[in-house]
């Protein structure tokens, strides 16, 4: 089978959602419209500890699912909306390929 040049960065985009938690700080930083939430922000909303928020916040970093900027003492994220929809897009591609060839079956 072909490999994409995208399949690894695609494979660790989606890796990187693999936990409700992350599922629930997607959400969140999704309701915010393309704006950033701060570290403290994001740690009210989930009543996640600092450690566990951080763990999930760099694995979402190391999937390109967001970026991170400090500003003064304060750090915020913000969604990767380009790594997201290209992920979101190659899911939709494959499930509609799989409907297809079932209802062809």
């Amino acid at each position: 089978m072909p490999k994409h040049e995208n399949d690894e960065n695609i494979a660790r985009a989606l890796k990187s959602l693999c936990h409700p938690r992350r599922i629930i700080i997607m959400r969140l930083l999704s309701e915010t419209k393309g704006s950033e939430l701060a570290f403290r922000q994001l740690q009210l909303a989930t009543g996640l500890k600092n450690n566990t928020l951080l763990h999930h916040l760099r694995e979402m970093e190391r999937g390109w699912l967001l970026t991170r900027q400090r500003k003064g003492p304060e750090t915020y994220y913000k969604l990767s909306a380009d790594s997201l929809l290209h992920s979101m897009d190659l899911i939709h591609e494959i499930m509609n390929a799989r409907f297809h060839s079932s209802q062809a079956a």
